[in-house]
């Protein structure tokens, strides 16, 4: 009863919050600021403040109390919404034995999220320039952020505009108890496969097929994403197959087909509870890295 009573409270306290950022938005800062600069950048700051400010640390406080449970087969945003479907998983040797076969399929490993790379990114999608290794935004799995990422650019400018792109994360117990569960979901699919000397990468593989989409939670903006989550996991398979890195690819069945609504507005993701896996074939001795970027 108490603990019901509590988490009204909180759902008051964080409704007459966003009803005080309103009034504050619309009738303190908007006026203040417009008599100072012009409409379109009063506007741009008042946008940005909301949509990257006041909406997410209302998020935030929500989640204080509110935290978010779901299963295991899509990655999280840091605020704990769905955003990218889990489809595919990456049996290697090491780290660097994955990177080195995602090299020779053409792929580029994304760069550290840091304020000076997303800067970049934001002027390459801008004005189109190369930036082949451009960061990805954080995403949540076993409560922790991916290891690492990937992607190959469609254009030939090379610009991260639109791009195929995978995050990984590496099957490994940490110890968080929170999340003990989601290690223990994809353990129990590949513990059979396990040993000693081989490690197991689980993916979320998504295609953004263009630069402008909307966050419908936040007003964010973000990338327009492909819906068809199993075509981008499979032509990360065909890239790799293209170069003999792999052999034969399996399905596993992980779960009930399902449905979520992702980050973008109007995308809508229809999974079919499947992950597709692949187990790449031992480096050779000697051998030259030297992918070529396929543009699709």
């Amino acid at each position: 009863m108490l603990f019901a009573i509590l988490r009204a409270v909180w759902r008051l306290t964080i409704l007459l919050l966003g009803a005080y950022t309103v009034y504050f938005t619309v009738f303190l800062a908007f006026p203040y600021v417009d008599d100072r600069l012009p409409l379109s950048i009063s506007l741009f700051l008042l946008y940005c403040f909301v949509a990257y400010g006041a909406i997410p640390a209302l998020i935030r406080l929500w989640r204080v109390v509110f935290k978010p449970n779901h299963i295991p087969m899509y990655a999280t945003t840091p605020d704990g919404w769905p955003a990218d479907p889990v489809n595919i998983a990456v049996i290697a040797n090491s780290e660097k034995h994955f990177v080195e076969s995602m090299q020779r399929a053409g792929w580029y490993t994304a760069d550290k999220s840091t304020f000076k790379n997303m800067f970049r990114e934001a002027l390459a999608i801008a004005l189109d320039r190369s930036y082949p290794t451009a960061p990805f935004s954080n995403l949540y799995l076993f409560g922790r952020s991916f290891d690492i990422g990937f992607q190959l650019p469609r254009s030939k400018s090379m610009s991260p505009r639109a791009r195929h792109h995978v995050r990984f994360w590496r099957l490994t117990a940490d110890g968080n108890g929170d999340h003990q569960q989601h290690y223990n979901f994809w353990h129990d699919q590949f513990k059979h496969l396990l040993g000693t000397d081989k490690e197991v990468w689980i993916g979320a593989a998504l295609d953004d097929t263009g630069p402008i989409g909307i966050r419908w939670r936040t007003g964010q903006i973000t990338h327009k994403n492909d819906s068809n989550d199993t075509g981008e996991r499979d032509f990360i398979i065909e890239t790799l197959a293209a170069v003999h890195q792999i052999r034969q690819p399996k399905i596993i069945q992980a779960g009930e087909p399902f449905k979520f609504r992702g980050q973008a507005l109007g995308t809508t993701f229809v999974c079919d509870g499947s992950i597709k896996l692949v187990k790449l074939k031992n480096p050779i001795a000697g051998a030259v890295l030297g992918g070529h970027p396929i543009i699709k």
